[in-house]
Order: C-alpha cells, then sequence, then structure tokens
C-alpha cells in the first residue's frame, strides 16, 4: 500500500473516532432515587422495604459496595400511566444486579443480569443490563435495585420508552461499531506491510491494535454480549486482564518504535523487564484478593502509561526523534483514559458513558497516531539503508559496483541470454602494470592510476553497461546488447591504446597496460562463475610483453536456433541446455 494511501487511511479513521467519540446520549426520564447500603448479603426485598432505611441519593453516586457489603436502590419513575419502559444501567462491569417490580397481581418479579451470570442468560441479553417496567396504572411507578459488586461504583440509570430505548442501544452499537470497525482495518492494512516489509515492529504493532481491538470490545461489552456470552467467569476476568494485557504489549512495541535497543540498552532492559511483567500480571493478578487485585490492575496500568511517556520523551529531546513527537500526541488521550479509569476503579469518580465508550473511543485514537509515527520510523530506517546501500554495493576507491554486485549483475545478464537469447559480452579487464607502478612510485600513485583506469574505461563502455572492481588492479564489465567480437574488439583496443598515451595536461608519463579477456554470449553461454574463471584463466596465460593484449573466450554450448513463426513448419522437439560448470 502506498504511504499517500496508508495515511489517508489513518486520518479518515482518526475523523470517524473523533465523530463517534461525542456521540450524544439520550436523556432518560427524571427519578427519584434512594439507597440503603447493607453492611452484608443476606437480606432479601421485604427486609430492604420494610426497614424504611433509604436515603436520598445523587444521580452518578458512588456507591460504597464491596465483596461483603450491599447496595439497594429504589428508584420512582414519573411516567405516563399504561406506557412501556425500559430501565438501562449503561455499565459492563456489574458483577450482579438484579430489579424488582410487582406485577398486576402484586407480587414482586425479578429481573437479574451482570457477570455472576451468562450474558445468554439474562432476561434481555446485551452490552449491559437491561430491564423491562411493566405499564402500571399510576402515574408513577416504584423499583427496586440490588446491586453486587467487587469495587465502590457509581452509574447512570436511564429510564426511556421501550421504543426510544432500543433505537438508543442500536445507535450506540453503530458507533462501537465504526470504532471496532476502523482498528481492524488498521490492523489488516499493518499485517500486510509487515508481510511485506518483513519488519519486526510492524508485527508488534498488528498485535498492538488486535489487543486495543479486542480490549475496547471487552471493555464496551461487545465480546462479552457476542463472543463469550455462555462464560460468565471469562467475562468477569477479561474487563481487567486485557487493558493489563495491553499495558504489556504496549511498552514492549513502544520499546522498539522508540529505537531504544540501540540508543539506550539500559532502558531498553528496563522496558523489556516491565513489558513483560505486565503482561504476567495480566494472566495472575486474579489469583489475588479483591484488594490487592484493583492495586495490582492500577499498577500495571500507570506503570504502562508511564513508561511510554518516558520512552517517548528520551526519543523525543534527548535524540531529537520526531517519532518521539508522535508518540506524544498519541499518548495524551491514553494518559487521560488510564487515569480516568484508575479513578473509576478506586470509586472516585462514577462509571458512565464518557469514562467507558467515550474513554474507549478516546484510547482508540492512540492507534492511528502510532501508525503515523511507525511511518515515519519506516522512513527514516529507509533513508539509513539508502546511505548505506552504495556502502555495500559500490568500490570506495573507484566508485565501481563491488565484486559481489557485480556478480548479481551477470548473474542476471547470463539469465537472460540463457531463457530470452539476449545479447551481451563480458569482459575481464587486467591493469598488468600496477604493480611496478606501487613499487616505484609508492601507494598513492597506484590509487591515482586505478583512477585513471576507471576513468579510460568508462570511456569505452556505455554508462547503463555494469561495471565492478573484483580485484586490486582488475576490472570487469558486462556490455548488453554487444553481438559482434568485431565491435567488441575495436571498443578493448582503443581502451588499450588509450592506457599508453599520456593523458592530457599531466606533466608526467606512467602509462597504464591493460590486458583484456572477452565472452560473447550471442552463441553460446556459460554459468556466471565459469565464465568469471575462464576470463581469469585467459588473462594469467598472456605474457606481461604479449602483443595480443585482447583475446577471446571460446563461447560456451551453443544454444538451439528457434525457427521463424508462420513458415508452415511443425517446431522442433525442445532442446535441454545443459549449464555448464
Amino acid at each position: 500500500m502506498p504511504a499517500g494511501v496508508l495515511q489517508w487511511l489513518v486520518r479518515v479513521v482518526a475523523a470517524l473516532l473523533c465523530l463517534v467519540a461525542p456521540a450524544a446520549q439520550a436523556d432518560g426520564l427524571p427519578l427519584d432515587q434512594a439507597a440503603w447500603i447493607e453492611q452484608g448479603t443476606s437480606a432479601d426485598l421485604a427486609r430492604a422495604v420494610a426497614r424504611g432505611h433509604f436515603q436520598p441519593m445523587a444521580p452518578r453516586q458512588v456507591l460504597p459496595v464491596a465483596p461483603g457489603r450491599t447496595a439497594w436502590l429504589r428508584v420512582r419513575i414519573p411516567a405516563p400511566a399504561h406506557q412501556a419502559l425500559d430501565l438501562d444501567i449503561t455499565v459492563p462491569l456489574l458483577d450482579d444486579v438484579v430489579l424488582y417490580q410487582r406485577d398486576a397481581s402484586g407480587a414482586w418479579q425479578a429481573q437479574a443480569a451482570g457477570d455472576h451470570l451468562a450474558v445468554s442468560g439474562w432476561d434481555r441479553p446485551g452490552r449491559y443490563a437491561s430491564f423491562s417496567i411493566a405499564p402500571a396504572t399510576g402515574a408513577a411507578r416504584t423499583v427496586y435495585l440490588r446491586v453486587r459488586h467487587a469495587d465502590p461504583i457509581g452509574f447512570d440509570l436511564r429510564v426511556l420508552p421501550a421504543t426510544d430505548a432500543m433505537q438508543q442501544r442500536q445507535v450506540e452499537y453503530l458507533g462501537i461499531g465504526i470504532v471496532l470497525g476502523s482498528l481492524l482495518l488498521l490492523t489488516g492494512a499493518c499485517v500486510l506491510h509487515a508481510w511485506t516489509l518483513r519488519e519486526t515492529v510492524r508485527v508488534l504493532y498488528a498485535l498492538y491494535a488486535a489487543t486495543m481491538t479486542l480490549a475496547i470490545a471487552t471493555v464496551t461489552g461487545v465480546t462479552g454480549h457476542l463472543l463469550w456470552n455462555a462464560s460468565p467467569g471469562w467475562t468477569d476476568t477479561a474487563q481487567g486482564a486485557l487493558p493489563v494485557l495491553l499495558a504489556g504489549i504496549h511498552v514492549l512495541f513502544l520499546e522498539h518504535l522508540c529505537a531504544t535497543p540501540t540508543r539506550d540498552p539500559l532502558w531498553s532492559k528496563a522496558a523489556k523487564v516491565l513489558g513483560w511483567a505486565i503482561v504476567a500480571a495480566s494472566v495472575v493478578y486474579r489469583l489475588f484478593p479483591p484488594e490487592v487485585e484493583r492495586i495490582v490492575v492500577s499498577a500495571a496500568l500507570i506503570s504502562g502509561a508511564v513508561a511510554g511517556l518516558v520512552l517517548a520523551a528520551r526519543a523525543r529531546w534527548r535524540h531529537g526523534d520526531p517519532v518521539g513527537s508522535w508518540v506524544l500526541v498519541a499518548y495524551v488521550p491514553l494518559v487521560l483514559v488510564v487515569l480516568t479509569a484508575v479513578l473509576r476503579m478506586h470509586g472516585f469518580i462514577a462509571a458512565t458513558w464518557l469514562t467507558l465508550d467515550a474513554s474507549a473511543a478516546s484510547a482508540a485514537l492512540a492507534v492511528p497516531l502510532l501508525l503515523l509515527a511507525l511511518g515515519a520510523r519506516t522512513r527514516s530506517w529507509q533513508r539509513i539503508e539508502t546511505r548505506v546501500l552504495p556502502m555495500t554495493q559500490q568500490d570506495a576507491l573507484t566508485g565501481l559496483l563491488s565484486e559481489a554486485a557485480f556478480t548479481a549483475q551477470l548473474d542476471r545478464v547470463v539469465a537472460g541470454a540463457l531463457m530470452r537469447r539476449e545479447h551481451a559480452a563480458v569482459a575481464l579487464i587486467d591493469v598488468v602494470n600496477l604493480p611496478a607502478i606501487r613499487k616505484a612510485y609508492g601507494d598513492s600513485m597506484a590509487e591515482h592510476c586505478l583512477l585513471r583506469a576507471v576513468i579510460k574505461l568508462h570511456r569505452v563502455v556505455r554508462e547503463s553497461d555494469p561495471a565492478g572492481r573484483v580485484a586490486t588492479g582488475r576490472f570487469a564489465v558486462v556490455l548488453e546488447g554487444m553481438r559482434s567480437r568485431e565491435e567488441l574488439q575495436e571498443r578493448m583496443v582503443r581502451l588499450v591504446a588509450s592506457g599508453l598515451i599520456q593523458s592530457a595536461g599531466s606533466s608526467f608519463r606512467v602509462p597504464l597496460q591493460f590486458h583484456v579477456a572477452c565472452l560473447v554470449l550471442g552463441d553460446g553461454v556459460y554459468a556466471s562463475s565459469v565464465a568469471m574463471r575462464k576470463l581469469a584463466e585467459t588473462l594469467e596465460s598472456m605474457s606481461p610483453r604479449t602483443r595480443r593484449p585482447v583475446r577471446f573466450v571460446d563461447a560456451g554450448p551453443a544454444l538451439p536456433s528457434i525457427p521463424p513463426e508462420g513458415d508452415g513448419e511443425s517446431a522442433p522437439p525442445s532442446v535441454t541446455v545443459p549449464f555448464t560448470s
């Protein structure tokens, strides 16, 4: 996928998340609420109603519930008679909630929901607890709620006409679906990039984005409703395990993204230890008592957020890395979400739509922003590779191809000659008197003469013809499109002659004595290694004072000729040409 398309995709996803997050929640009917906190779990509805200890409570008031404590709520609903209503508790985190209301005969009827019960067993399965309130003859209806939860919690009670409540739930699912679909789209795009570029950091990003998607789906109650609705134990465990796992994967991903291993080895080791420790905490935190469990989850979330901020800040201000800026921008909503979750977990703020669904959408904004940071990191690596590549493929002194790079080009030309009958020739050129020049004038003059030899070589070959330095004073060149020995010999004779002529403007006479071995691939072909060996043997067979400085190597096995198409004759049987080695 082109970088421009990917950036456009990221901007679209970020815009969708921004539009979904502030989606307005429908205002419910005004309610008169009162609460009684039972110091135990043994009271039934009759006892709760008879005691008359209900105290008025404000909306979203945090209830001091705990494993050995129960909250009883009395809710009076002023509404037109004979109108069906729905009461929604828009918090997918509650462990146990039961609604009691009188039926037409005056008997109490109960509806149950919560993580202690499989979602498929709820009276009305959904993302969160939702109860139907039967029509009544009076202008006001009174219902009771029994709430049990492991942590102090406050929540909204939303009462709407049944049709309006159904529409509101569908709108909420639409918004969450847009968020999750956008994250899955980014995850899939990054998986394709990881497969194409073979980058470990993109694999970590795909894992991070997938975990973020699953964590958001879990916190918003989607997975509990649609995926593991028959497993109440895992539904409850996943609410804490997946966010903690996400924090650990986030630290490990940022450790790679901020290039910490190469810049700060000690910080890199510390980040890895912390990341894996947080991942381990996501597995074992349920082994602790509820009070300790809450502390472990809070510590894991906060330490993951702080570690990410430290890594990004060091990358930005200590190393001047622009990737750190993107990470810091991505961390602004993420840190706010972590702080909100910790405050809610300890009962300082209520669990509302703003602290759950909207916070999840805000956390999802980090995914496209970190993808932009990953793109900046990839471009940085590509610039480094662009600078390093010539150092590995070019000879430092002459600027010609290195031996390995030239061999790769020769393999390509030989394959073209064998498979497509392409014409080409190979020449191996030796500066015979280079050792004598080095001995008489020193290394500096020898290097200067090598540069002169390269200049003279460029005068007889095209700029597009691959040329490389394969030994100290030996060069090789591939002349593509060369069909005849005569043309090749003419060029090489000009090269030999130019070496014996004094350079224009030069104040000294140091001739360059060239010996050339040539091979034309038009009529036959050798394997590239065999061709180079035969050319080298031809050069070594020449005496220093030979009168034939340009010699040809016999062609390899002849290639079968292909009859012209449309001659009316049947094609000859295919011939397999052995590759000489």
